[in-house]
């Protein structure tokens, strides 16, 4: 194994099997989580809840682990992973009452909880909202800080300021933090939790804001149940330790070998430590906690753009749909570049989706998709695509692919001619052997640095792409989706640059509309035009990456006009 391989251990990226991923209607949006249910569970399920900023990620582990004999479950936090936000700063009883939702949804009526750093203050109020629910509860770290810890704990993440971003990328060395890894957790541990910090974005800080001002030393006595305190020596060490005078009926465990990333290196271990205390004997006292009250839930907002997963071929698959109540045109599914997501539709699906059904799934090994076990070809992820297309039922359909979307456009239009009607592509990249000879050195994976330079680097190379007038927050977000895929996220790419759409694209007979964006592909996207039998091609001189999001109305007005037209006008240039 290469050392680029060993530091992009996919184990580290993978759902693990017999863990499934869902979602649910909650307070402030949709609210993402991982399950593990067996066939006959025989213990009380056990909820995990997370660090900020974080995602129930870091439990992925030991959930598959815990799942065996338990309903084991973890939860995204709203605004973190892929939870919607809510709409101001939450506190903790908020994020609690959530998490109450979700059991309510399960039909769990009796439950135990673990939670990690901020993840712990929502097990300490969940205990305290439901009493007569909650069994047992399992802190990672219950942080009873000095009033000089919590000044600098405020002043270093607290604040709008700890979410700035730098041009150079300097933030991100921030959140790659190494000091305080588990020896046994190997460096693509270090860049997956860099990743998962950067999906909160500019609200990550109300987090942390919330877990500062739940205080342990203040709510962790109030608690009856019984409560076991795990203390790795990670960077809650010394506070944690002040935990042990305020619990009230519980044990405390010091874990001095282990780290951030021992739950994935060390799972067994913490899971025999686990069931020793939630199947062992404790002093339990149901309804003994004083109920506190759970805040109320805000007024929602309308939904268009619902989320969900399919089971594909690979695994279960990510995407995003908008449904008008009475759809009235053909349905258009869209297809991300590399190595993105349907994130990138977000501004067009509900525009777009106002009189068709709009659909923008993950690619396989992309977003919330699972990656395939080894790496496919286009016209592997083109057939993917037709399956789940048949699984929405749809006969037919528009498609749109943005550059390596472009390619699985045409493979998919090959493969199922009766399925496609039209083709839209943003960007037609038509690479001359040179190109592609540079393309494919320039879109090779790169080893994880122990400084995280890598991904400074990256964000450096990615915001040259954009330009000055592409807003921050769309440049964040869309640099934060080209990481989800982790080690298999360069696949895709592998896939585009062995694809011949030379070849390819001739034998097409349906209408194709190719968009040209002022981006890295304008000058081979023209070229395209030569090659269709029945192609026309749209300019937007303006604009390069990021443009979906800025003239999200002028791109539906285009794609409406080539869509929807009853009879195409001649091929050329507009």
């Amino acid at each position: 194994m290469s050392d680029i391989q060993h530091h992009y251990d996919m184990r580290f990226w993978r759902t693990p099997f017999g863990v499934r991923r869902a979602y649910m209607e909650a307070r402030f949006g949709q609210l993402h989580y991982r399950i593990a249910q067996p066939p006959d569970p025989e213990r009380i399920p056990l909820l995990c809840f997370h660090l900020s900023p974080n995602s129930g990620r870091v439990y992925a582990q030991l959930v598959a682990e815990m799942g065996k004999d338990r309903i084991t479950i973890a939860a995204d936090t709203p605004g973190f992973g892929e939870s919607d936000p809510p709409d101001a700063a939450p506190s903790i009883a908020d994020y609690a009452a959530t998490m109450g939702e979700l059991v309510d949804h399960l039909g769990i009526k009796q439950f135990d909880v673990i939670g990690y750093h901020t993840g712990s203050r929502t097990c300490v109020e969940i205990a305290q909202q439901r009493p007569d629910q909650v069994r047992r509860v399992v802190l990672i770290s219950a942080p009873a800080y000095s009033d000089e810890e919590l000044r600098i704990q405020y002043q270093t993440m607290g604040t709008p300021a700890a979410e700035e971003t730098g041009a150079d990328g300097s933030h991100l060395l921030r959140k790659f933090s190494w000091r305080w890894k588990d020896k046994a957790a190997p460096p693509i541990f270090v860049h997956r939790e860099a990743c998962e910090a950067l999906r909160g974005g500019a609200t990550a800080w109300w987090g942390h804001q919330a877990a500062f001002r739940y205080q342990h030393a203040r709510e962790l006595p109030k608690v009856e149940q019984p409560v076991m305190i795990l203390c790795p020596r990670d960077d809650l060490w010394t506070p944690t330790q002040r935990a042990r005078q305020y619990l009230k009926n519980g044990k405390f465990v010091e874990l001095p070998d282990y780290a951030h990333g021992f739950l994935d290196v060390h799972t067994a271990h913490v899971a025999t430590l686990l069931r020793e205390f939630l199947d062992g004997l404790a002093d339990d006292r149901p309804n003994r906690t004083v109920r506190s009250p759970v805040p109320p839930a805000p007024t929602k907002r309308p939904r268009v753009v619902h989320r969900d997963f399919w089971d594909g071929p690979y695994g279960q698959l990510h995407y995003r749909i908008v449904r008008p109540a009475a759809p009235s045109v053909t349905p258009l599914v869209m297809f991300h570049m590399s190595p993105r997501s349907g994130r990138i539709y977000e501004a067009i699906l509900p525009i777009i989706g106002k009189d068709r059904i709009a659909v923008a799934p993950d690619t396989p090994g992309c977003g919330e998709s699972e990656a395939p076990y080894a790496p496919i070809e286009i016209d592997d992820f083109a057939a993917a695509m037709a399956k789940f297309i048949d699984a929405l039922g749809f006969k037919q359909i528009d498609v749109l692919g943005y550059h390596t979307g472009a390619l699985t456009a045409v493979a998919l239009a090959l493969q199922r001619p009766e399925l496609v009607r039209r083709i839209v592509q943003i960007s037609c990249p038509v690479f001359t052997e040179n190109e592609l000879a540079e393309f494919r050195l320039r879109y090779q994976p790169k080893p994880i640095l122990r400084d995280g330079s890598h991904l400074a680097k990256g964000w450096i190379a990615a915001r040259e792409l954009y330009g000055p007038n592409v807003p921050e927050q769309i440049f964040v977000r869309n640099f934060s989706e080209s990481l989800r895929g982790g080690p298999a996220a360069w696949w895709s790419y592998r896939a585009a640059f062995r694809y011949d759409l030379r070849a390819h694209l001739p034998q097409v007979t349906q209408p194709i509309l190719i968009i040209n964006p002022n981006d890295d592909l304008v000058i081979q996207t023209p070229r395209g035009l030569a090659l269709a039998r029945n192609g026309r091609l749209h300019d937007i001189a303006k604009h390069g990456h990021g443009f979906l999001d800025i003239v999200p109305d002028e791109v539906c007005k285009v794609l409406q006009d080539f869509l929807d037209a009853a009879d195409l006008p001649a091929t050329g240039r507009k």
